[in-house]
């Protein structure tokens, strides 16, 4: 366990110090602090406009840093060579995997975290609580920042930046309809549409809608801006749910890496 605390520690360090995630915070909080000149030309909604969108920036911008993080992982090891100098050491490939992704998700908690204290403090200066439900909302978003921080790192385990960043967008763009698409039924718009074969196509999209994440669950910013309270079961189980899915990735990942032949 000391070999996992120790590259979760490093890899910690490492994405805290880049420049571009620094970068990306300031960006997402400048976003946010624009949310208020925005909300300020609308008669009394300003409150449920900061709530709105200061969710959205905050979900948004979290996974999108935690792709960029995420993707770069393994090949960034890969490409500077120091895994050749960890790997031979009596680390487990496992372990190395395990500590990368535990020192990404010590990185998200803190992105999470400052942009959750600036909603806080936005909530502070129009004299509006915080209340427990947002708490709730920025808890569900770090769950599934941890879920695509798993898929990020599931395809850098075998693939390239790149590629990976853009196989992990479209699941994090498609897991936020997952609802939609899980039910979804193409009908015929016109006589030369083939009813069969749109049948069969929606078949096949409730089928990868089944298969991929379910991030929409996680999405309580309704509860928020109405003032729902959301039940103590569903944030456990949508929290159970993310972490067991995301589980099962970095175990896949795993087992990828180790049949890689890095020596």
């Amino acid at each position: 366990m000391r070999q996992l605390f120790v590259i979760a520690l490093n890899t910690f360090r490492e994405a805290v110090r880049n420049r571009i995630f620094a970068s990306l915070i300031v960006f997402s909080i400048a976003m946010m602090l624009l949310t208020v000149a925005v909300s300020s030309a609308s008669l009394n909604e300003e409150i449920r406009i900061i709530k709105d969108i200061g969710l959205f920036l905050t979900s948004t911008f979290s996974a999108l840093i935690c792709v960029f993080v995420g993707v770069n992982l393994v090949y960034k090891e890969i490409e500077r060579k120091t895994v050749y100098t960890i790997l031979p050491k009596p680390i487990q490939r496992w372990q190395f995997l395990f500590g990368k992704y535990a020192g990404t998700a010590a990185t998200m908690s803190v992105q999470v975290a400052v942009m959750g204290g600036v909603l806080w403090g936005l909530f502070l200066s129009m004299g509006e609580t915080f209340g427990v439900v947002m708490l709730q909302a920025l808890w569900l978003i770090y769950v599934e920042v941890l879920v695509v921080g798993a898929v990020a790192l599931f395809f850098s385990s075998f693939s390239t930046p790149f590629l990976s960043g853009m196989l992990t967008l479209g699941i994090f763009i498609v897991g936020r309809f997952s609802e939609t698409l899980s039910s979804i039924a193409l009908k015929p718009q016109s006589p030369a549409d083939d009813p069969e074969t749109l049948a069969q196509l929606s078949a096949v999209i409730r089928g990868v809608a089944s298969v991929l994440p379910d991030l929409s669950k996680f999405n309580v910013t309704p509860n928020v801006v109405y003032g729902h309270a959301l039940q103590a079961d569903f944030v456990l189980w949508a929290s159970l749910e993310g972490g067991t899915y995301a589980l099962l990735l970095l175990v896949l990942a795993s087992w990828l890496l180790s049949r890689r032949d890095f020596i």
